[in-house]
Formats: C-alpha cells, structure tokens, sequence
C-alpha cells in the first residue's frame, strides 16, 4: 500500500488509521517492533536478518508468534522497499509487515515516521487488549540476538521502559577518540547516580542510552507519557524526558544489545552521524570536549536523593513542610525555599518536579559557579569520587 500524507494528517492527532491495517494480528503477539526505513539498501537486509534470527535464553529459535516487524519506507529512492518485499517472500514465516508512504517534505523526517510507527503499534496491540510493547530500531542497525527475550524479560521484572545498550561497528575514524571519552563520562556519570541515587528498578549494571536504535516502551506508559513527538530530530531523546515526566519505570539494561552504524552522513539534521562527524571535526582541530564537571553531578544527585526519598515517603515519615527536606534542597543547591516548597506541592509526578528544578538551574547562575571542564580532566575525578564512595 502506497499513502500520501500532509502534514495536517501527521501534525497534533495523528488521524491516518490505515498503517498495516490489512496486516493479521497473531492472538500471541506480545512485541511489535518498529521499523523506519529512508534508502537503506546497504543495510535493510542485516536489519531484517538481525530481527529474524531471535532467540530465547537457551539459544533456541524464538516463537515468531510472539513478535512482529512493521516496516514504514518513506520517501525512499532506492531498492529499500523492494528488497523488503523480496525478503516477506523468502521468508514468509517472518512476521515482517511493509508498508510505503510518501510524506510531504515539510514532514518527511524520523520524528514523523517514528510516530507513526508507534501509534500503529499501538493500535494493533490495543486490539488485543494486551498492555503489549511497542520496541524500536534503525535500519542501519543489527540487534542483539537476545534482544527481544532480554526486553520481555526486563518488562516483565516490572518496567514500563528498556533502553538498550548501542554499541558503534568498530572503525578508525577520526571521531573515535570523542566518541569514547563521551561514553566513558556518560558511564561514570551513570555509576555515580547509582551510588549516591538509586532507584531499585535501575540497578547496577546500567548504561546511560534510551535512543531510537533501542528502547522499548509499554502501551499504557506510551499513552501515559503523551506518545512520541513528531519533531524532526532528537525525537528519541524527547520520548525520554516525557517518560522520567511522568515516573516511568526505565531500565537501561546492558542485557539488550545493538550494534549501530558509526557513519558521519546521516539522514537527519542531528542525530549520532552528526555527532561523530562533529568531533572529528574537533579532533582534527584539537578543541576540547566540555561536560559538566563532577563537582556539579555529585551535588545535584545529593539534592535528588533528598527530594526522591521524600517524594517516595510524603505523608509516613516526614511531615512536609516542616522536614527540613526543603532547606536541605536550598543548601545544595543555592535555590530558593519557597519557590522550593511551591515546586513539590504542585508536581504531579516527581520527574516533572526535578525537570523543573534543572531547568531552574539553568536560568540561575548555577553554570557560572560549575563552569564546563575538558572531559580529560573530569573523567578523573568522577573516578577518584566512585572510588571514595566504593572504598
């Protein structure tokens, strides 16, 4: 099937209802994966191989009665969607689902396939009347071999959300080196929150990494969280903070694996390609990699855990306001109490209410007193700090 889409069609309520449509529904679907497609000729087939060839914990065959492909080719033009077809054919156990469509250019971008993916997703699991889970990946991506049983395993545990561990083919490229001290920091910023604010449905080990090539998503949480915004990149990392506003349970589980393409060309106007090709443009020229230095990490965690364990316990072991919990708040991080105390009363959900502080941070002077620091020289004292703790 072959739709043309406007962008009235895509932009707030998304009304077009006839995305795999005509596909079956098998009774024992429990995971419906996502698959947006833009002329990726060179690495659909490995994708598709990839999704394919799942297995259970003891490496046997997985049930393909369990999950489903949906494949959405947009504004392809090149043999994406044909070799798709071919692979329907020479598969045809595969519960693979392709459809193509042609968006106005205004809106012919991931964040808009990506929802439309998702909201059809959604649909056909509803029909179930399953809390079904809505999992998502990248063309130029090839999933773990676990991957689907790690995710139901990690959902079943009790989560609403797995983020999946991305690991970058090998190569030697000149953005290499930026590209691993930005998950090294990433990693040891994620050791710390473990350490100094701990959440039980997180536990160590962890990763830091909830983006499109692998996160998987409940359906009431999806609904909950107001679904994926349609915006033209970046939209994964929106989908994130719109699940910890409304306390989704997130594990970051390295037990879901995926391995990505590492190329500089992308499709979209930011995403990884842009990343990398960005520092090795900073290689290439030697600037330095600025993050938050730790310093600064340590103290918000200090604040977070304070409010967490208050939000967790209000109204059995403290008695708000006069716990002390809002002056202790103020200490660390130099913000007024009572804008404090006005924070926590009206939060509906305690992610929403530490977004609000950040971003009160971020309007204070707060980047002032803990300027960025060269990432060589972080990585160092987050280690010194993760050991003084662990020792």
């Amino acid at each position: 099937m072959t739709d043309s889409c406007t962008l009235e069609q895509i932009s707030g309520v998304f009304t077009d209802s006839t995305l795999f449509g005509n596909c079956g529904i098998d009774p024992g679907l429990k995971i419906s994966v996502i698959l947006p497609v833009r002329n990726e000729e060179e690495n659909l087939i490995r994708a598709l191989d990839a999704l394919r060839l799942q297995v259970d914990g003891s490496g046997k065959p997985l049930s393909g009665s369990i999950y489903e492909v949906l494949l959405l080719a947009n504004n392809c033009a090149d043999r994406s969607v044909s070799i798709a077809r071919d692979y329907q054919l020479q598969f045809p156990d595969f519960a693979l689902h392709v459809e193509e469509i042609t968006l106005d250019k205004s809106v012919a971008h991931i964040g808009t396939v990506r929802r439309l993916l998702m909201d059809a997703a959604y649909r056909r699991l509803t029909k179930l009347n399953k809390n079904g889970i809505i999992a998502s990946t990248d063309s130029d991506s090839e999933v773990g071999s676990l991957w689907i049983c790690q995710t139901l395993l990690e959902i079943e545990n009790g989560n609403d959300v797995v983020g999946g561990r991305i690991f970058t083919k090998p190569d030697n490229s000149i953005s290499r080196l930026y590209y691993l001290r930005d998950i090294t920091y990433k990693h040891l910023v994620s050791r710390l929150e473990d350490l100094l604010d701990p959440v039980s449905y997180d536990p160590w080990p962890r990763h830091f990494q909830c983006f499109g090539a692998s996160f998987a998503v409940t359906c009431s949480v999806y609904d909950l969280s107001g679904r994926l915004p349609a915006i033209p990149f970046l939209e994964d990392m929106a989908f994130h903070k719109s699940l910890i506003r409304v306390d989704a349970k997130i594990r970051l589980s390295p037990f879901v694996q995926v391995l990505t393409s590492a190329r500089t060309e992308g499709k979209v106007d930011f995403g990884l390609s842009i990343q990398l090709k960005q520092w090795g443009e900073m290689n290439t020229c030697n600037h330095p990699m600025m993050v938050e230095q730790a310093g600064s990490v340590i103290l918000k965690l200090k604040a977070r855990k304070i409010l967490r364990e208050f939000w967790n316990h209000a109204g059995q072991d403290f008695n708000f306001p006069g716990s002390g919990i809002p002056e202790k708040v103020s200490a660390l991080l130099g913000l007024n109490h009572d804008w404090i105390c006005q924070q926590i009363g009206s939060a509906q959900y305690f992610g929403k209410l530490w977004e609000n502080i950040e971003d009160k941070l971020n309007q204070e002077d707060w980047a002032s007193a803990w300027p960025a620091r060269n990432v060589v020289d972080v990585i160092p004292e987050l280690k010194r700090a993760i050991a003084g703790i662990t020792n």
